[in-house]
């Protein structure tokens, strides 16, 4: 697990346990009291939930990432790129932008789905970035090169 989500559900537990603990002692720890605090505490956590939630929705086709390997705009930025697809992938998709970062494009496969990872240069010819493509957008990468 990663240490963000730790901490995520720590401060989720905690802030949960004071709500409940406060609505129930204010309405004097009554089965009213309890419901309601039941309520307010489900729809906190369901407002929660849509306000927060729109980032893992992001798509993840096409990333442009730093020499840090994160995600460097968009919803997702900040993020690892390796954190963003499963676990059995993440050494694959690490090796692949790191070789790009050297300026060395890459086509893989990790899984079933298939990636291309390919170095971003500046006018003057240095790599400041690298661009991870990935499902029907690295396919069709794959399908423009061997049409040219």
């Amino acid at each position: 697990m990663n240490g963000h989500r730790v901490g995520s559900i720590v401060l989720v537990t905690g802030g949960v346990a004071l709500v409940f603990a406060g609505l129930a002692s204010g309405l004097g720890y009554s089965p009213g009291g309890v419901i309601a605090s039941g309520a307010a505490i489900v729809a906190l956590l369901y407002a929660g939930g849509v306000w927060f939630g729109g980032a893992s929705q992001a798509d993840r086709s096409v990333l442009l990432f730093t020499r840090a390997l994160a995600v460097a705009s968009g919803p997702l930025a900040g993020r690892a790129v390796a954190d963003l697809f499963a676990s059995g992938m993440r050494a694959g998709i690490e090796e692949g932008c790191r070789k790009a970062l050297l300026g060395e494009p890459s086509r893989f496969t990790c899984g079933s789905q298939v990636f291309t990872a390919s170095p971003v240069r500046s006018p003057e010819g240095a790599i400041v970035y690298g661009v991870l493509l990935s499902g029907t957008a690295a396919r069709a990468d794959a399908d423009a090169t061997l049409a040219s």
